[in-house]
């Protein structure tokens, strides 16, 4: 890519970056401080992108707009966890999400995660340091976070 192109680019991404962050409700100061930009810069980089939209010349694209709102979500702190259910199947959700559980909703997660994590033919595995490199057991290595920090949180409610 050339520097001309590369500009353009950015220049796009950044557009998009303003207009769904701020359609997310995020204020505009916020989304000035964080991409390091003038709020005349934020404003203008909105408008263009929904003059775009409203030109056809791009599609209103909700994927990229739930990209921004995780993006942001983990920007803030959250952090995206890895669970199971209790048939095996893997899902993602968001600590934000747990910590809002009943005591007895999250006992019951930690008892499937905890319980999968253990009975896992690669759970030993799973106990030490990864690997570097590929790392085929990662998924479990996550549920163990997961399961750690359910533990945690039900440590604190005692």
């Amino acid at each position: 890519m050339n520097g001309v192109a590369e500009g353009e680019a950015e220049a796009e991404y950044l557009e998009e970056a303003c207009f769904y962050l701020f359609e997310l409700k995020k204020p505009i100061e916020k989304i000035a401080m964080e991409l390091k930009l003038s709020e005349d810069q934020v404003n203008r980089a909105i408008q263009d992108y929904q003059r775009k939209i409203d030109n056809g010349k791009i599609p209103y694209d909700p994927d990229a707009k739930e990209f921004w709102r995780k993006l942001h979500q983990e920007s803030g702190g959250d952090e995206r966890i890895t669970l199971v259910d209790d048939k095996g199947r893997y899902y993602h959700g968001w600590k934000s999400e747990i910590e809002k559980m009943t005591t007895e909703q999250l006992m019951e997660l930690l008892i499937v995660n905890k319980r999968y994590s253990d009975a896992h033919p690669l759970s030993e595995f799973s106990k030490t340091q990864p690997a570097v490199g590929y790392d085929p057991i990662v998924p479990l290595r996550n549920i163990r976070r997961t399961v750690s920090i359910i533990d945690e949180l039900l440590q604190k409610r005692e």
